[in-house]
């Protein structure tokens, strides 16, 4: 049978970051607010009726 290769976590942890970056420096200026939303505590976000 043929061994599955892993990859020690700090390595795919790296990967994954750098596949997100750049999956998000391809989207459009809609998503800015995402990056709003991120920088932001959890104290801003909606509650209530306006939660979704």
């Amino acid at each position: 049978m043929k061994q599955i290769k892993h990859e020690p976590n700090p390595l795919m942890a790296a990967r994954f970051q750098a596949e997100a970056r750049q999956a998000l420096a391809k989207r459009s200026n809609q998503g800015r607010f995402l990056d709003i939303a991120a920088s932001k505590d959890r104290t801003w976000e909606p509650v209530g009726r306006l939660s979704g």
